[in-house]
């Protein structure tokens, strides 16, 4: 069994930033940490997903297959940030590709550890799922942005 996450470790990822240290101490089980080396691929595009990645050090390049199947990123994901929050509210394949930049310390969460917040502490899970609108709406705003530029 992994030895339980250090509450310091998470205190400044911004998906627990509005969480108390008592919520945080009932969050920390529901994940493990898990190394990964750079070019390690998290997941494909298309693929059914059941995992929340947050980035504790490292980077993670979300990317998309372009024209003659190059792959173009879309985004680098940096120490704080996570992915894969939207595998853990729908059951729809995946949108892009996920691999680690560099060497990487990753949280993960399953869908299964989701479900147990949800039905075990809804006021948690709803702090958490506010966080995850707040950085999709970001996002997208962002990649409005990035449309209007082209």
């Amino acid at each position: 069994m992994a030895p339980p996450l250090d509450l310091e470790t998470l205190k400044p990822l911004s998906l627990f930033k509005d969480l108390t240290p008592v919520e945080l101490a009932s969050v920390a089980p529901l994940f493990f940490e898990k190394s990964y080396l750079q070019n390690a691929t998290l997941f494909v595009e298309g693929m059914t997903g059941e995992i929340l990645y947050l980035i504790k050090k490292g980077s993670v390049h979300i990317t998309k297959k372009g024209p003659n199947n190059q792959e173009i990123v879309l985004a680098t994901l940096k120490e704080g940030e996570f992915l894969g929050e939207m595998s853990l509210i729908d059951n729809r394949p995946r949108t892009a590709t996920a691999k680690v930049a560099e060497e990487s310390q990753l949280l993960v969460m399953t869908k299964k550890a989701f479900t147990t917040l949800l039905e075990k502490h809804p006021d948690i899970a709803l702090k958490i799922l506010l966080v995850f609108l707040r950085i999709a709406n970001e996002r997208l705003r962002k990649a409005n942005e990035s449309i209007k530029q082209l």
